[in-house]
């Protein structure tokens, strides 16, 4: 069994004024909250296993969640009790997620085969596609052998899934606020322990104001 560590805790600062009340992963898209959607991508490929890393208003997801049972899901939650980055997220939450698990971010929606991703790749691994206008990541025979998000000209970007093995969190520091990315990407991709894989560019976000309005427009009707 695999869990799927989705991190839902920002703040949503781009959005301005939407997400004062209304955690970002939560804001309606065609008359249900975004994150549902998110959650409906995995369990529609066998992937039930949910851990949901809130923080901010994080009341307002686990109320409408709860156990996941009506959404097809077993949703079990690790809350911030101050704001420690996604590091320090993942490891708080490490007692959850088991010796593999898939990484994502509430604010990003991709139809994709998980199940295959998973399953193929048994050591860590990164998608990436290519990059449209900035980059973070260069790859060379199917490995990352570079992730540094102050070079936005690498040829590739994150695409926001991985699969980790869990003692990647033993990269992170043992306390205090960390980017689990700017630490354990770097380190991995240095050792030639991070598989990367090539994705398209099929997705939505939410995370600026222009996202938000193209996802709107293309999923207000379903």
């Amino acid at each position: 069994m695999i869990r799927v560590a989705v991190l839902c805790g920002g703040f949503g600062t781009r959005l301005g004024d939407l997400t004062r009340d209304v955690p970002k992963p939560m804001l309606p898209i065609g008359g249900r909250p975004y994150l549902e959607r998110v959650v409906e991508t995995f369990v529609e490929r066998g992937l039930r296993e949910l851990v949901l890393l809130t923080g901010h208003l994080a009341e307002v997801i686990e109320r409408h969640f709860e156990d996941g049972a009506r959404f097809g899901a077993h949703i079990v939650y690790s809350r911030e009790r101050e704001p420690l980055g996604t590091g320090g997220a993942l490891r708080d939450a490490r007692d959850l997620l088991g010796e593999r698990f898939l990484l994502t971010y509430a604010d990003v929606l991709r139809r994709f085969d998980y199940d295959r991703f998973v399953q193929q790749h048994r050591g860590n691994c990164l998608a990436v596609y290519p990059r449209v206008s900035v980059g973070n990541t260069d790859v060379d025979a199917q490995r990352v052998v570079r992730f540094d998000k102050r070079a936005p000209k690498l040829p590739y970007i994150d695409a926001g899934f991985s699969v980790m093995h869990g003692d990647t969190l033993d990269l992170l520091p043992k306390s205090g606020a960390c980017s689990f990315e700017e630490i354990v990407f770097p380190a991995l991709a240095s050792r030639g322990e991070l598989e990367a894989e090539i994705v398209d560019l099929d997705f939505f976000d939410i995370g600026t104001p222009d996202e938000l309005a193209r996802t709107k427009a293309a999923l207000e009707d379903s």
